[in-house]
């Protein structure tokens, strides 16, 4: 058995090249890995390595009550560079990165870019570097959201697509899918993808074809999910959105999930913005989540992750969180492993998040032996403490998967 943690959190106070790079070596010394070149085990030259960042947005939405720093909902450049150069040292002048994602349809990439300043990684290595937007479809105005015919169409990933069958291994497999919404009002694709054994997710091949698999997400709570980390940020991998199951049209006394019960419904009818399946009753997106790590795990790959959690998100994420500066950076090879402790960092219960539990349940995790490191001092106690860490805010609906301090 391995002395070392399966996941490391290392304090960062600022996105400084010098506070990142001293953290991202500290998680790598804990992980057991080499800090000078931590990745040359998972990273051989002439490999492609994909890394995904959290691009969600490029802007926030007017619906947004508050505006802190937009990095409270994406991931900050520098770490998506200390990453990135750590992976430039282990491929030694051969192999390419790509650096991509599949943000909401009406973000803005070109603004996204500039506000980033992130295309000038594309001439700092010795390997190829390249920046894609993977999405083929854009939503120019957000008033046309959710309406198919007035997306913009562009290139999306120049490698093209791949689809995965899930079948009967899909947590959408056994569940009625007259009432699925996706991305878009029409939901006839929806329902076609995700009816009896037919269970699809097309991926960008960029992502789905690479050697390694590097996830760079925020640290953020999700009003749908409760929190969207590694496993919830793969709907960024996804290039057909409407394949997205997001919640089923109705109220539970209808077989719907959209909102948790009647009252709410009537509420949502006079609101100017409505929050469809943002609540704890839903039982239709955390399925489709799951589904997306099962998905991915069907291409065998390397993996790691670095959450950047140095300024993160809480409250009404993932669009309009408030920033929160949970000062840590938190590193794995086990993206599920890094998602688990992460919730529990943000004061969570991992059980109470849905998508978690079920991977809990399935692989029978025991939480007191899964190992984590904080500034290279192994933490053993770190489940079973009382602790709520760094007591990330919720909407109120969401307080239920709170660690319970009588627990």
């Amino acid at each position: 058995m391995s002395i070392f943690p399966q996941v490391a959190i290392a304090t960062a106070d600022s996105y400084s090249p010098q506070q990142v790079n001293a953290a991202m070596d500290s998680m790598m010394a804990a992980l057991g890995l080499d800090p000078a070149n931590p990745f040359k085990d998972l990273v051989k030259p002439g490999m492609r390595v994909f890394i995904k960042p959290n691009w969600v947005a490029s802007r926030w939405r007017e619906s947004c009550p508050h505006r802190d720093s937009l990095y409270c909902v994406i991931t900050h450049p520098a770490v998506i560079e200390a990453v990135a150069d750590r992976v430039a040292k282990a491929l030694h002048g051969e192999g390419e990165i790509i650096i991509a994602d599949n943000p909401s349809i009406d973000a803005d990439f070109e603004e996204l870019m500039q506000f980033t300043g992130i295309r000038r990684l594309q001439d700092k290595y010795t390997v190829p570097c390249r920046i894609y937007d993977l999405r083929p479809l854009v939503c120019k105005d957000l008033k046309d959201y959710g309406k198919r015919d007035k997306m913009a169409h562009q290139a999306g990933d120049p490698l093209g697509e791949v689809q995965v069958n899930l079948g009967g291994k899909s947590l959408l497999h056994d569940v009625d899918s007259t009432l699925f919404r996706g991305v878009f009002d029409e939901r006839e694709e929806t329902v076609a993808a995700h009816t009896g054994d037919t269970q699809l997710y097309t991926f960008s091949r960029s992502l789905y074809d690479a050697d390694v698999y590097i996830s760079v997400p925020k640290l953020k709570t999700h009003q749908k999910v409760g929190a969207t980390l590694n496993l919830k940020g793969l709907v960024g991998s996804i290039t057909q959105k409407n394949q997205l199951v997001h919640w089923r049209v109705g109220t539970p006394e209808t077989g719907g999930d959209e909102y948790p019960d009647l009252k709410s419904y009537e509420a949502a009818q006079h609101a100017k913005v409505t929050h469809r399946g943002a609540h704890p009753c839903n039982d239709t997106i955390w399925r489709m989540v799951a589904d997306l790590y099962q998905a991915l795990l069907t291409r065998p790959r390397g993996y790691f992750t670095v959450i950047d959690g140095i300024m993160a998100g809480e409250g009404y994420g993932p669009f309009c969180p408030t920033a929160k500066y949970a000062n840590s950076l938190i590193a794995s090879s086990n993206l599920l492993y890094a998602d688990i402790a992460a919730v529990r960092y943000m004061g969570f219960d991992p059980r109470k998040i849905k998508y978690l539990n079920f991977f809990i349940q399935q692989e029978k995790i025991d939480l007191s032996a899964l190992g984590v490191a904080l500034d290279g001092v192994a933490m053993e106690h770190f489940f079973d403490s009382p602790s709520r860490y760094k007591d990330f805010l919720l909407p109120e609906a969401w307080n239920l998967i709170k660690w319970n301090l009588d627990y």
